[in-house]
């Protein structure tokens, strides 16, 4: 299984998982090879998922209120 390098972006980690799951739901890709590409696309499907929960974060942010306690924001409100 191909380990995902460093320098992978969510976008092409994306892009890739797309690929596979065509892959995988054409039929045409033997068993031992769907088994691998499976594996590679639960890889992918994680990396996709930490970097939108650490995106997330990143989007949410603290303000303070009128008596001085804090309220998390979240993206959007």
């Amino acid at each position: 299984m191909p380990r995902k390098k460093k320098e992978d972006t969510f976008e092409t980690a994306a892009d890739r998982l797309e690929k596979i799951i065509d892959s995988i739901s054409s039929g045409e890709v033997q068993l031992h090879d769907t088994v691998s590409l499976y594996k590679e696309g639960l890889t992918l499907a994680a990396f996709c998922v930490e970097q939108l929960s650490k995106t997330e974060q990143e989007v949410n942010e603290l303000k303070k209120t009128s008596n001085g306690t804090f309220e998390l924001l979240k993206f959007g409100e």
